[in-house]
């Protein structure tokens, strides 16, 4: 699955920690630190033994912030997907490395599974539309309508089924010139798989929540053993206004998409727009669902199938969490939770209610 930035406790989902410790053991000391990166409020917490937790963290950061200027912002001339769509914009085909190849053959591979109603629900292939709303601008507003238009009847591509990667010598091939490549739906959720292969270098971290805005990380162990607590938010609350509270264990991704999170409003007609966009019309998506957070093994598709589900609506979305192995909790505009079997989660404002 674009000025306006997603915060930890306002616009994605936030993370509640009961810390007890108790026993003869080495002690387990706890680190946590506030940043920000990829557009977003950071927020990492670690537990573990020895006095380098505050150097983990700093690591974490560091490769977080290195993704985003290295490889994923088509904003910074000199990164890998910057440069990529520099020599699309010319030819058809351009060679790709590693690490940008194998994330994008991932959110590939998720666009191809999330099509529907003749577009893909989410495709890392759209970023001339992306571009063009540029919703991360300091003050974005409705493109021209002819704009719109152009860029969806003349250079967008259908849909990503067009590309294709060689796994061999990691050349892709694209039968459109032109295209460009937009990670913005996946880049949080590459975040936080890196952030994995990091914390399990590190032998005495037994711990940790890592949230890149609506993106987290929930890792190993809590000091006193239990379930870790998430706190989903409201979509129609303030910032910090919980609509409920979910219980899962460590090493798993929580990634959530929704219409109150980057937006703006016309100064002009008063009509609100938000960020995830739909190819086939270059308006943002035509849905009943406020809030999709997904539950799963991968940040990357936890990521893009926030976006793709929250596109899709609830029976659309089944077929596709169920191929990922992945669980989900809609909310809807007539405020209805939606909530996958299995998931342990507790609804907390009374404005809402579940609904089978």
């Amino acid at each position: 699955m674009g000025g306006i930035c997603k915060k930890i406790l306002g616009m994605g989902i936030m993370l509640s920690l009961l810390i007890s410790l108790t026993g003869c053991q080495e002690k387990t000391s706890s680190y946590s630190h506030t940043d920000f990166a990829m557009g977003t409020v950071t927020n990492v917490t670690l537990y573990g033994t020895g006095n380098d937790l505050e150097q983990t963290e700093e690591k974490i950061i560091k490769k977080v912030k290195e993704i985003e200027e290295k490889q994923i912002s088509w904003r910074i001339e000199d990164s890998q997907i910057a440069r990529l769509n520099k020599t699309l914009a010319q030819k058809d085909q351009a060679v790709i490395k590693e690490p940008l190849k194998g994330w994008l053959m991932d959110a590939l591979e998720l666009s191809r599974d999330s099509m529907a109603d003749g577009r893909n629900a989410v495709d890392p292939s759209i970023g001339k539309l992306t571009q063009l709303w540029d919703f991360e601008s300091e003050n974005p507003k409705v493109p021209d309508a002819d704009k719109i238009r152009d860029t969806v009847k003349g250079t967008l591509p259908e849909s990503s089924e067009h590309i294709t990667i060689r796994k061999k010598n990691g050349e892709i091939l694209t039968c459109e010139t032109g295209t460009k490549f937009d990670l913005g739906a996946f880049g949080k959720g590459i975040g936080t798989d890196e952030a994995t292969k990091l914390l399990k270098k590190e032998e005495n971290i037994s711990g940790a929540m890592v949230a890149l805005g609506g993106s987290i990380l929930v890792y190993g162990e809590k000091p006193d053993g239990s379930d870790w607590n998430v706190g989903v938010q409201s979509p129609s609350g303030k910032d910090g206004e919980v609509l409920g509270s979910l219980k899962v264990k460590g090493d798993t991704f929580i990634s959530t998409s929704g219409d109150y999170e980057k937006y703006f409003v016309d100064k002009k007609t008063g009509k609100k727009y938000f960020h995830i966009l739909d190819s086939k019309t270059g308006y943002p998506v035509e849905t009943d669902i406020t809030s999709c957070t997904i539950i799963c093994d991968s940040g990357i598709n936890s990521d893009g199938l926030s976006t793709a589900c929250f596109t899709l609506g609830v029976e659309k979305s089944r077929e596709l969490l169920k191929k990922y192995n992945a669980k989900a909790i809609f909310v809807d505009k007539k405020k209805n939770v939606y909530v996958s079997e299995g998931l342990d989660f507790t609804l907390q404002d009374d404005d809402y209610k579940i609904s089978e």
